[in-house]
């Protein structure tokens, strides 16, 4: 781990000529924290998240020593929860950043752009020396571990990048779920007024954007990392959105996907059978080729890394044609989301070639039966 990257007179100097800032954006970094956590952990209190928001920013710009004791703090109060910690430090401080750049532009002053990264990523790096060991071993299938690159250079401003890819003609590529299946297309910059960015956009596109709830924008050459937003209004006359509050994420799931994932159209009742005859029930919650979810109020010690057998039936007309309705495969468990009262296991599975023709056909017809339904949703907001 780097020690002092940053020196203690930088800290002081970035203090003392960004005092005002700090002080007028405390309140709001506590919002969003506290916004972020309880969302994301739902055990987790208002009163809390707050207490916690409130601990890492008047910590930030410690010393090392300071810094190592906050991190075994948060550690305590977080549940050890490596991921949650990641996730919650890096979408946050990213805030920061992004709103000290939206302050000194309003206020016309001298930006400390550089020392406040500085201090950010130093921070990160402190923090990261505990955290990252146990991400990693924690969600090895998926990318959420730290980032430490471009993030944080100031250059990478989104709005300042949204007026060069509009001054260079370029388009932005928008990415949303409806029902498992990924609808994606590009998207043309109209106008850009303060922070809220309107685009020029598909038809099928806004609709699962609106129904989604949010945007999600595909990194490219202006954006080292994918973009999320806030749908500020959706005009389907004209086919154009206003969106706001653009924030970096650490990854976009969707695209690692290398088959269409199908929420089904039924309730299946899944048997997940692993050593020993030990029986887990739970309900069919998306489906792939090469992957399927479920979700159930039982564990029964089912861990990363388990291999179970999976069986289940796709009572629809979406079934092979010779009627056999029973679905059987090898599985291994890639991912356990806990809920409050229910855990939803991720599992690759490798069906043989008879399961993987019935799983094809009830995918392909699912899909074509999801985009229908998208477009009869389109109709309505037309009217």
């Amino acid at each position: 781990m780097e020690k002092e990257v940053i020196s203690s007179s930088d800290k002081e100097k970035f203090l003392a000529a960004s005092a005002l800032f700090l002080k007028e954006f405390e309140l709001s970094f506590t919002e969003y924290f506290t916004c972020l956590c309880v969302n994301y952990d739902k055990a987790v209190s208002k009163d809390e998240a707050k207490e916690i928001a409130l601990t890492i920013y008047q910590g930030l710009f410690k010393c090392d020593y300071d810094i190592e004791e906050l991190r075994e703090d948060l550690f305590v109060r977080m549940r050890h929860d490596g991921v949650m910690i990641g996730f919650l430090i890096n979408r946050t401080l990213f805030y920061l950043i992004e709103s000290y750049l939206s302050f000194v532009r309003k206020q016309e002053i001298a930006s400390q752009v550089e020392l406040l990264i500085g201090c950010v990523s130093h921070f990160i790096n402190v923090i990261e020396s505990e955290v990252t060991p146990k991400v990693c071993n924690a969600t090895a299938a998926f990318d959420v571990s730290f980032s430490s690159d471009v993030m944080f250079t100031p250059t990478n401003n989104i709005i300042e990048a949204f007026h060069t890819m509009r001054d260079d003609n370029q388009s932005v590529t928008f990415l949303n779920l409806y029902k498992g299946v990924p609808i994606s297309s590009e998207a043309s910059i109209v106008e850009i007024e303060g922070e809220q960015v309107t685009f020029r956009i598909d038809k099928l596109q806004e609709i699962a954007m609106k129904l989604d709830g949010q945007a999600f924008i595909v990194k490219n050459n202006y954006f080292n990392k994918h973009l999320k937003a806030d749908i500020i209004y959706s005009d389907f006359q004209n086919n154009t959105v206003v969106l706001k509050n653009f924030i970096y994420l650490l990854n976009m799931p969707a695209l690692q996907r290398e088959f269409i994932r199908v929420h089904p159209d039924i309730i299946a009742n899944v048997y997940l059978h692993q050593f020993g005859n030990m029986q887990t029930i739970g309900r069919l919650y998306d489906l792939s080729m090469n992957g399927l979810g479920v979700v159930s109020s039982e564990n029964n010690g089912i861990f990363v890394g388990a291999k179970v057998l999976v069986a289940f039936e796709l009572n629809s007309v979406s079934t092979s044609v010779n009627g056999d309705k029973k679905i059987e495969v090898q599985g291994e468990v890639i991912n356990v989301i806990e809920y409050k009262d229910s855990y939803r296991y991720c599992m690759r599975i490798v069906p043989n070639r008879e399961m993987s023709e019935k799983i094809l056909h009830y995918i392909t017809k699912r899909e074509h039966e999801i985009l229908e339904d998208l477009n009869n949703e389109l109709n309505e907001y037309r009217v």
